[in-house]
């Protein structure tokens, strides 16, 4: 699979786990990051800043997510998210996608010999 095809993928998986982390409570970019890492411990190289601010800014665009400001423990406003009602729907969506993606691969490629 080339580079490009991983990256698709990627990106819709990412997509569904910030939505995922999200509907648990709402967080600021580096603690969805952290609480990704944490998720994902090994793989956790996945989810780069590079790629966590703009999959942000394109799912607040969407109107899954809202954002505010919040001051910080510094006093620096940190942006909050917070997951939409649309972006609840969504998720249940992916992951209801994600799901028969893994049943088929499970029956197919992943099935025991």
């Amino acid at each position: 699979m080339a580079k490009n095809d991983n990256d698709q993928i990627l990106k819709g998986l990412l997509d569904t786990l910030v939505l995922s982390t999200l509907s648990e409570h709402e967080n600021y970019g580096f603690g969805i990051k952290e609480a990704l890492r944490t998720q994902l411990g090994e793989d956790a190289e996945v989810v780069k800043e590079a790629t966590l601010y703009p999959l942000l800014h394109r799912l607040e665009r969407r109107e899954l997510l809202l954002s505010y400001r919040q001051p910080g423990e510094r006093g620096t406003p940190r942006k909050y998210y917070k997951i939409t009602q649309a972006g609840l729907t969504y998720l249940n969506q992916q992951t209801e996608s994600w799901r028969q993606v893994l049943s088929l691969l499970e029956r197919t490629i992943f099935k025991e010999s």
